[in-house]
């Protein structure tokens, strides 16, 4: 058997001492990089694990965003759907006490005119509110780029549902077609308000045309019941939402952030191993390595 000895020279040994100080210090850089930055993870290979998680959650908490985004627009159109509606149902009920007020018999046909041209304005009123729009859209006209009705009271909308993501796998409706509401083209609520009018300032009987305003106003009073259940559904999931990001930001934090007092404690750790290592390193090779370096 043939043995070898192996000399250690000053040159290696400082190449040695070097590479050790060096990954000391380079531990020293990460710890104090994880304080400043508050951050467990700076760069992947921190810890590849570790960033693939992140990622998975921070990818999670987009699409939560999203679909907040979505129900804070989904409620903005359906609250100016209900505010609409009731004040449609209070112009309705106006109409319907005039009507009556005419129908009493105690007027003449100078008030009855008088009457007949409030009752027009407020059906001028109606079509109005049904041409309401929310950032633009028509909320009663489907995907219309215009309005719902024109000053007739004709529908000229496109009836369609227009609906926003609630939830992975879950849509909702958030306009109402002005048909659905106010009646189908010529039985509509302004129909039905023209010819109740017209029987106010001629005289004639208006039960019938009471009973219709009374069917249209039911229908409307149905879509604002239909509102109401989905402001209730869309707050339902805004809470769940709302939940949700705190998990989410919690389960990142988990991840992401540093245990301040514990990197505290290994980088003092730390610090106080590299200033051992240079003591040591100083008093073992100190008569060469000096000389070496030179």
């Amino acid at each position: 058997m043939v043995s070898a000895d192996f000399r250690i020279t000053h040159a290696s040994m400082a190449r040695k001492v070097t590479g050790n100080l060096q990954n000391s210090l380079l531990r020293l850089q990460r710890l104090q990089e994880q304080i400043s930055s508050n951050k467990a993870i700076n760069r992947p290979s921190d810890s590849p694990v570790g960033t693939v998680s992140a990622l998975r959650i921070r990818a999670e908490i987009g699409r939560n965003e999203q679909i907040d985004r979505n129900l804070d627009d989904a409620n903005s159109w359906l609250s100016t759907a209900d505010d609409t509606l009731v004040s449609v149902v209070d112009q309705i009920n106006r109409i319907r006490d005039l009507a009556i007020q005419a129908n009493s018999g105690a007027i003449g046909q100078t008030e009855r005119d008088a009457i007949g041209q409030e009752m027009t304005k407020l059906r001028d009123g109606l079509v109005g509110l049904a041409n309401t729009k929310y950032l633009g859209r028509s909320i009663f006209g489907g995907t219309t780029a215009g309005d719902a009705y024109d000053a007739n009271g004709a529908f000229i909308g496109v009836a369609a549902a227009i609906e926003r993501t609630i939830a992975p796998g879950t849509r909702v409706q958030i306009n109402l077609n002005g048909e659905s509401v106010f009646g189908a083209t010529g039985a509509d609520l302004f129909t039905v308000v023209n010819n109740l009018t017209t029987a106010v300032t001629t005289g004639v009987n208006i039960g019938t045309e009471l009973d219709n305003l009374d069917t249209r106003t039911r229908l409307v009073q149905q879509g604002l019941a239909e509102v109401g259940a989905r402001v209730r559904r869309i707050n339902t999931m805004q809470d769940r939402a709302s939940a949700t990001a705190i998990t989410l930001k919690q389960g990142l934090s988990q991840v992401e952030d540093v245990d301040l007092p514990k990197v505290i404690m290994e980088m003092r750790i730390q610090e106080t191993a590299y200033q051992a290592a240079l003591s040591t390193t100083a008093k073992v090779i100190q008569p060469s390595l000096v000389d070496f370096l030179r």
